[in-house]
């Protein structure tokens, strides 16, 4: 296995690249890559018309939309809902012409002052007559009949709202922050506006794509199924995704991800059977022997419904503790083996200090492209 620097690939394994790009960018997660990285990798790997790509961590599905623009076949699973509700709106076919005049006559509706039921948190991110708004809008696009329609409706009022809104995303902490903000109904229209001319030139070939909720450890999929894997699991330690949509699960009326279903997350770990991941968890602390074994059953997963030949492609980063720095890359690969996959190399993308609350460095951590082949 070889262990290659490839900073100038680095930009590529963040979001930040998405973020001029339509459909991509209707929802913003920094925990994600760009698509130019799937884009890169499936011409690597000579994918095309007649593959199978699987992306087991599909968050906001910017493997599925590459794979749908190269006319790939994709399938994608998910358990945070806020991710899924995303995916399914970004991967949707609709028609343009039908949802203009409803944008239209929803953005030009009358106010009429709705009753405010939102928990404490909600409320402090808006003033009075934005979070009169947000409610408004949701109530009147909650009447729309077609789920298509009104579920690009609702992403629309979810990415206005956050813009109108005082919070902002520290780590997992939302903080509030009073500042002057567009008036929530423009903000609407404009966003609206655009997701319309996004979709009108969005440019697909013909593919079959889905998008589900599925724990990456049990899969539905059959054996030797799947001819590549693009994915990026859960970062150790990093558990911002978990807590910091809080205020758009309440603009949905979404709840949060099931605990069982989370990488490396559960009470009572000390009582769990560590056996198959001892040679790789020796002096680590509890969280991370609860990733790695949860990672293994992943992999062994993965393994299961790769074809022979198949490609692996998988983002990840060593963990930072308030000890030191906890390695994933190098693990994660030996582990890839131990499954039965040729680890080929770890292609090291980006690199940063690790911090105490204090600020006090412990560490480097490494991220990383890891490339596997069953």
């Amino acid at each position: 296995m070889k262990i290659v620097k490839k900073f100038h690939l680095g930009r590529l394994a963040t979001f930040a690249p998405n973020r001029g790009l339509p459909v991509y960018n209707w929802v913003y997660f920094k925990e994600a890559f760009s698509r130019d990285l799937v884009f890169l990798l499936a011409e690597s790997f000579g994918l095309g018309k007649g593959n199978f790509v699987l992306d087991p961590f599909c968050g906001v599905a910017t493997t599925l939309l590459a794979c749908n623009q190269l006319g790939i076949d994709s399938i994608g699973y998910d358990v945070h809902p806020i991710m899924l509700f995303a995916s399914r709106v970004k991967l949707r076919d609709y028609d343009v012409e039908a949802l203009k005049p409803i944008v239209r006559k929803l953005v030009k509706l009358k106010f009429e002052m709705p009753r405010v039921e939102v928990p404490d948190f909600v409320a402090r991110a808006f003033s009075k007559s934005i979070l009169e708004d947000v409610v408004f809008f949701r109530q009147k696009i909650s009447e729309v009949e077609d789920e298509r329609t009104r579920e690009f409706l609702l992403l629309g009022l979810m990415n206005a709202a956050m813009r109108c809104s005082w919070a902002f995303k520290d780590g997992a902490a939302i903080k509030v922050r009073k500042r002057r903000v567009p008036p929530l109904r423009n903000e609407l229209r404009r966003q609206l506006v655009r997701m319309c001319h996004d979709v009108e030139h969005f440019e697909v070939k013909s593919c079959r794509t889905t998008v589900k909720w599925g724990d990456a450890r049990r899969t539905e999929l059959e054996d030797e199924s799947v001819d590549a894997v693009i994915t990026s699991p859960p970062y150790l330690g990093k558990r911002e995704y978990i807590y910091a949509y809080r205020i758009e699960q309440e603009i949905l009326s979404l709840g949060g991800p099931p605990a069982d279903g989370l990488i490396g997350v559960r009470d009572g770990g000390e009582t769990e059977d560590f056996s198959e991941v001892e040679g790789f968890i020796e002096g680590e602390p509890l969280d991370a022997k609860l990733y790695f074994k949860d990672m293994f059953t992943a992999i062994k997963e993965l393994f299961r419904v790769c074809k022979n030949g198949a490609k692996v492609a998988l983002v990840t980063s060593d963990g930072c503790f308030r000890d030191g720095v906890v390695e994933v890359c190098v693990p994660l690969s030996e582990m890839a083996k131990e499954a039965g996959f040729r680890a080929k190399r770890v292609l090291v993308v980006n690199r940063r200090f690790c911090t105490t609350p204090q600020r006090k460095k412990v560490g480097v951590a490494q991220e990383a492209l890891l490339l596997w082949e069953k």
